[in-house]
């Protein structure tokens, strides 16, 4: 039979028309397509499970409903809490399903972003991700009556993630060495900036190896080592006049080396370095010989990479794998301190002290109640609400001449000083940091707030009521209100996209295409409400400004830098608004303090906060396989006290923190690499240029689902080498396969070789290609 997912293509983020001109079909036109009835029996239950709330409720019912961007075209959906809003939408969707455009399925290539037609709301889904795999399944189901074995996800099981290679990001790299050498670094701060994945730049899927961060990594590993040598008996554990020179050296490579690579050295480990350690120092000497051995052990991606692979050897189960102590070790560090494992921690590993949850939680407690666990909570904050931008934001100095260098630093530190307060001293709570009815200023501050000074010395920050300020919690913050206002003017448009995408967790997709996205010029005679009023009366517009503009006018009574402002330009200020189209927030207010009381207390909210919590502590995204893990989590915290604190030690205690999914087909697959190596190889080759670190062909497998007589995989191919490639790798497959997307196959003697299509054989330096397949057992 026909294979649907075959002419899926790599995508790239764009927009184009909405869909109610699918196909040439009328909006009315129910009819029943060819295959359309090739169902399974469970297909609604399927649908409702993996589908239905798990996809079309989070990438599309802000568009597709009643008066939204695309509420006119056929693939409109009915919201959850209204009668018979299941049965309406599966049946729109298995029509849909079945028509089909150059032999792929509509309902892929829309998300995709690949019809012809393109899609308005951009890049939702894509190939390899396990949401597309999951409406490749459905459709597959529904329109050729294949995989009907695949299991329905009820999330009864709280399954772990993937084994994952996680890069250290630019502000782990600094702290690790900080904290190894005890020098400050700044290495970490030039290289190449992370990609933002979900709101944070540490997502293990965009920590990649690129040329220009390897040659990067390549120079600041030569500098840190000779920084380092300059004081040597700092860091070499012997006296070489003594121990003499190769047990000297043996002595730093193991010692140095199990700090550096968060582990014990194997013995082929240690001979390694030790050759490198006799080659460079018999021409330049002991000290000469030690640099270059620490050079090259800083670019190693046992230091570059933090693996959370797990031992083979010591399965938690057939379908889990445990990660090592020492995995878990440097796991709890990074969550909680942004750095490597401390002494006590390592110390636990080696003993043994990791294996209960008991024992984990033990120390999570420790690392949290250290101050060094601040400037994780501080990082978190200035991703979550995109306060990481207060230094950059651009303000015209002819209305703002108060903004300057010392403003921006006391507004930062207000904030972090009242973050840390809420945590330390206070409730901690969620509600307490959106709603406290308190901040920090110092002097300066007061006068820009408009409050009585604190009784503190000179300079420093003290506790003042809000009381009468109209300000209430973080949000009504001036570093949060001038990050995201405009240089000249408030923006609610910005402040309210904030509170939707990072309070209710629900992006706004990207104007549509000929709208010109510029602010409504400027008019002394209107107020900025009024200005923004025009986003209402053009259709395109209004059904996503409607979500975010009418939160953001809360804060209307703060200009551009936050301040307070009673009217504008003489203008009366309405400062009421109204939340749509949530689960259970929805509702009208009254200013700042009021919407503050309405965030602190929704459900909405909350669940939202645990799940980009998740997001950030494990560098993944709460979808695919940890979705059933995300939804418990975040209903945990929800029913619990709402401290973050407490949090973070549940976050210790989920099975994805201590196992991770096994790949019963290539557990090998999964490997740091060789010294040199950015990551794992095997059966893979490349054509096209110099090879890179060991094979420039690395790949990686995923299993997305496994119901017993079958699974899906996603295959991630990436060229590590200098030059272009073009790929093939092969493996062993189990079974027989029934679908394969992205690639073409071909077997012998067992072997099946993968090789990519037209558009996506031939990997640049660095770039990647997914493919998938699925087989029967």
């Amino acid at each position: 039979m026909r294979n649907v997912f075959h002419s899926a293509k790599p995508l790239f983020l764009g927009a184009a028309i909405t869909l109610s001109v699918i196909a040439g079909c009328d909006d009315d036109n129910d009819g029943t397509k060819p295959g359309q009835n090739a169902g399974c029996p469970d297909d609604l239950e399927f649908f409702q499970a993996n589908v239905h709330e798990r996809l079309l409720d989070k990438y599309c019912f802000l568009c597709h409903r009643e008066g939204g961007l695309g509420g006119n075209s056929r693939f409109k959906l009915a919201p959850k809490d209204q009668a018979g809003a299941l049965e309406a939408n599966f049946k729109m969707v298995k029509t849909l399903a079945a028509e089909e455009v150059n032999g792929t399925s509509i309902m892929l290539l829309r998300p995709s972003g690949k019809h012809p037609q393109g899609h308005t709301g951009g890049t939702i889904l894509l190939p390899g991700s396990p949401d597309y795999s999951m409406m490749s399944i459905l459709v597959t189901r529904i329109t050729q009556g294949q995989g009907c074995a695949a299991p329905v996800e009820t999330c009864t099981s709280i399954e772990p993630g993937p084994r994952i290679l996680r890069r250290l990001s630019r502000e782990e790299y600094d702290a690790t060495i900080k904290d190894l050498f005890a020098i400050e670094s700044n290495w970490g701060r030039a290289l190449v900036p992370d990609s933002v994945i979900g709101g944070f730049d540490n997502n293990a899927g965009a920590l990649r190896v690129t040329p220009l961060w390897a040659d990067q990594v390549g120079r600041a590993a030569g500098e840190i080592a000779a920084e380092v040598m300059k004081t040597p008996a700092n860091v070499v554990p012997c006296d070489v006049a003594v121990d003499g020179a190769i047990p000297c050296a043996t002595k730093f490579i193991e010692v140095v080396g199990k700090r550096i690579f968060r582990r014990p050295l194997t013995p082929a480990d240690t001979d390694r370095y030790l050759v490198i350690f006799q080659k460079a120092g018999a021409i330049d000497g002991f000290y000469k010989g030690i640099e270059v051995v620490l050079t090259a052990m800083l670019q190693s991606p046992h230091f570059l990479y933090r693996a959370e692979i797990g031992d083979p050897e010591l399965p938690a189960s057939p379908t889990r794998i445990r990660l090592t102590p020492y995995e878990i070790a440097t796991e709890l560090s990074y969550m909680l301190w942004g750095t490597m494992p401390d002494a006590e921690l390592i110390t636990a590993a080696d003993q043994g002290a990791l294996e209960t949850d008991a024992q984990i939680e033990a120390q999570a407690k420790r690392l949290l109640q250290d101050p060094r666990s601040d400037a994780i909570i501080e990082r978190f904050v200035n991703s979550w609400l995109e306060l990481d931008r207060l230094d950059s934001v651009p303000k015209d100095p002819l209305t703002y001449p108060e903004w300057n260098e010392q403003l921006r630093k006391d507004l930062r530190t207000e904030t972090t000083t009242f973050v840390k307060h809420v945590v330390r001293q206070g409730e901690g709570t969620l509600p307490e940091l959106l709603d406290a009815g308190y901040t920090f200023v110092n002097a300066q501050l007061a006068t820009y707030y408009g409050v009585a000074a604190p009784n503190v010395p000179p300079g420093e920050f003290g506790m003042v009521e809000l009381a009468g300020t109209n300000r209430a919690g973080i949000l009504t913050h001036a570093s949060i209100l001038a990050t995201h206002g405009k240089p000249a003017d408030s923006s609610p448009v910005h402040r309210g996209r904030l509170v939707r995408e990072r309070l209710f967790c629900q992006p706004l997709p990207p104007p549509p295409p000929g709208i010109v996205a510029q602010p409504p010029p400027v008019d002394l005679t209107k107020s900025t409400r009024e200005r923004y009023a025009e986003h209402t009366t053009e259709s395109l517009c209004r059904s996503c400004h409607e979500l975010a503009d009418p939160i953001g006018f809360a804060y209307e009574h703060f200009d551009g830098i936050g301040r307070y402002r009673a009217d504008e330009n003489g203008l009366s200020i309405d400062a009421t608004g109204e939340i749509l189209s949530t689960s259970k927030t929805n509702t009208t207010f009254d200013g700042a303090p009021e919407l503050a009381s309405v965030l602190a207390n929704s459900p909405d909210v909350q669940a939202c906060y645990a799940r980009q919590w998740i997001r950030y502590s494990y560098g993944l995204l709460d979808e695919g396989p940890l979705s059933c893990l995300s939804n418990s989590v975040a209903t945990d915290f929800q029913n619990g006290n709402l401290k973050v604190l407490d949090f973070l030690v549940a976050l210790t205690k989920t099975p994805h923190f201590r196992e991770r999914r096994a790949d019963p087909f290539d557990p090998g697959t999964i490997d740091p690499g060789g010294e040199g190596g950015m990551g794992g190889a095997g059966g893979a080759s490349g054509a096209g240029g110099s090879p890179g670190p060991i094979n420039p062909i690395s790949y990686t497998k995923t299993v997305d689902l496994d119901w017993g007589t079958g699974y899906q995989i996603t295959v991630n191919v990436t060229n590590l080498g200098m030059e272009k490639a073009t790929w093939a790798i092969s493996f062993p497959v189990d079974g027989t396969m029934v679908n394969l997307w992205n690639a073409t196959s071909t077997e012998s003697n067992g072997v099946t070789t993968f090789k990519g299509l037209s558009w996506n054989e031939t990997l640049d330096p660095g770039a990647s290609a997914s493919f998938g397949f699925q087989a029967n057992r």
